[in-house]
């Protein structure tokens, strides 16, 4: 299953980022509100879900579980494709953006946090930002995005080939990242603690979505590309939990069940909220 992921991260992943910069208008200076809509929807997510926590007075080790369920978002393998799906190849550059300092996030500030509810296993010296530098995946993704930005202000076109097989390889990156989903799932998790992971639908499908899209909206990105934008920070921002959020409260010994059905029913309810999300989408076009 490890071999999956890495095709798609070191194989894929750069062949649809390079793609994808090559040809996108990089030129308004209002892009850089992406990454800052980015770190601010995870905040929010982890915020909510953190006030929850502590409006039901939950132990630590669930606090740590809801913050973290809160925070990381699954915008590789459902955010790509949804937006590859509802709005075109185009829009895959801009959500590419939208992520770009998502894992510096992660690392820094959400598992320091999530740290102080649990005990650590890890004991690993080093500063967090050299692990950063240090990860293949990270700085691939990275260096990726850089080519593509310059090939997008050279002189060359992309080629005719690699555009038209863009939206296939994002498909595809999604399903074989989805393989390792469904062996990591585990639903008798669900039946104890559904009451809790529940209030996870309204936080991140609908408060953080719409505060996202509303400031964006209010600081006029809702005229740029002919709305792509709004629709993408509404796509990126209805995620549910990534399977990454499973990995600081094992890290941690923050409460692994909660985390596990935090993340199934959330995913699951992808099944109500799509169709709504698609409806809303092309609307807004």
């Amino acid at each position: 299953m490890n071999a999956l992921i890495r095709i798609v991260l070191l194989v894929l992943n750069p062949i649809i980022l390079i793609s994808a910069f090559w040809s996108a208008d990089l030129t308004n200076f209002r892009l850089i509100y992406l990454p800052v809509f980015g770190i601010a929807t995870i905040f929010l997510g982890a915020g909510f879900a953190f006030v929850f926590a502590k409006w039901k007075r939950l132990p630590n080790d669930q606090i740590g579980s809801m913050f973290v369920s809160g925070a990381f978002l699954n915008l590789g393998s459902f955010g790509m494709l949804f937006c590859v799906l509802f709005i075109g190849e185009e829009a895959v550059a801009y959500a590419a953006m939208f992520r770009l300092l998502e894992e510096f996030t992660y690392y820094t500030i959400i598992y320091p946090i999530a740290k102080s509810y649990g005990s650590s296993e890890e004991n690993a010296s080093g500063s967090r930002f050299i692990r950063i530098l240090k990860d293949p995946f990270i700085m691939i993704t990275f260096f990726s995005i850089v080519i593509g930005a310059i090939l997008n202000l050279s002189p060359i076109d992309r080629f005719g080939w690699l555009g038209a097989s863009n939206s296939a390889l994002v498909a595809l990156a999604s399903i074989l990242l989805l393989v390792p989903i469904g062996f990591s799932m585990r639903i008798v998790s669900v039946k104890r603690y559904w009451k809790l992971s529940i209030w996870l639908i309204p936080l991140k499908f609908l408060a953080v979505p719409l505060i996202i899209t509303g400031t964006a909206y209010i600081i006029g990105l809702g005229n740029l590309y002919d709305g792509i934008l709004l629709q993408v920070l509404l796509i990126m921002s209805a995620m549910p939990p990534a399977v990454a959020s499973l990995v600081p409260p094992r890290l941690y010994n923050l409460d692994m069940e909660l985390a596990n059905s935090n993340w199934i029913v959330a995913t699951s309810s992808l099944i109500f909220v799509l169709p709504i999300l698609f409806v809303i989408v092309h609307w807004m076009a």
